[in-house]
């Protein structure tokens, strides 16, 4: 018998960080809802251990005791987590399927599988005026400690949202009136020039070595490019999704006062 469906929609929102230090700051910053602690059974007691332990007896947090080879298969990255890692549940981590806006302006994670672009992907769009990124769960890098430290810790503070694949993903954006732009070459239109007329919209933008996937590209109602000069043929992928991220300050269409979902 499965799991029931409150239940899993519980772990699905889960998200693991380890690292002593990436641990105890999420166990200092208590507008982070903790679910469970995990230690090594060959963690020594030091300042960082006993601190972690201290804040988690303090928050009643659980502490769960395992072997190195166990809480490799939680951290998914035996050689860097240093024998500590933590569950928690952001509050801004959700189900697309949870999302309802009336106006929103999405940026969309295709294939990002370098977790130091994909960290800082989303340290420009969460400190952008953009509602937030959809990362779909198949073909991304996982949203871990290596994305946590490249986003400089924007990942907890911004709206991340989670499908399992780039096509689901699309597929519900489109279901609900979204119009989708993908970020590439062969565009037709300068992103520098683009106003969009939908009050929903989503850019999506693929990986620095093929670009748009072929699944992505399915679901696009236009293809937009960035102008690049001196010959040179494209730019990282964190620097595009920068451009695209600031687009309405750079070209003074975004208000504070405008609402954003």
């Amino acid at each position: 018998m499965g799991l029931p469906k409150r239940i899993r929609k519980k772990f699905e929102n889960i998200i693991t960080l380890y690292g002593r230090k990436p641990v105890l700051e999420s166990l200092k910053d208590e507008s982070i809802q903790v679910f469970r602690l995990h230690l090594s059974d060959s963690n020594k007691e030091g300042e960082t251990i006993n601190e972690t332990l201290r804040l988690a007896e303090l928050r009643g947090i659980e502490v769960v005791t395992h072997s190195r080879k166990e809480l490799s298969r939680i951290s998914k990255n035996g050689r860097q987590d240093q024998g500590v890692a933590v569950d928690i549940e952001p509050k801004k981590y959700a189900h697309i399927e949870d999302y309802t806006p009336t106006i929103s302006n999405l940026l969309v994670a295709d294939h990002i599988t370098n977790p130091q672009n994909l960290g800082m992907i989303i340290r420009s769009v969460v400190a952008s005026p953009m509602s937030g990124i959809l990362i779909p769960k198949k073909g991304c890098a996982s949203i871990d400690a290596l994305v946590h430290k490249a986003s400089a810790g924007t990942l907890l503070k911004g709206n991340i949202f989670f499908c399992e694949t780039i096509e689901s993903g699309l597929a519900n954006l489109k279901s609900r009136e979204f119009n989708i732009f993908g970020l590439a070459s062969d565009g037709t239109k300068e992103l520098g020039s683009f106003a969009a007329e939908s009050k929903k919209q989503a850019f999506v933008l693929g990986n620095e070595s093929n670009g748009l996937s072929a699944q992505a590209k399915k679901f696009c109602d236009e293809l937009v490019k960035i102008k690049l000069h001196n010959e040179v043929d494209s730019i990282n992928v964190a620097a595009a999704a920068t451009l695209v991220a600031f687009r309405p300050v750079a070209s003074g269409s975004y208000s504070p006062e405008t609402p954003n979902d």
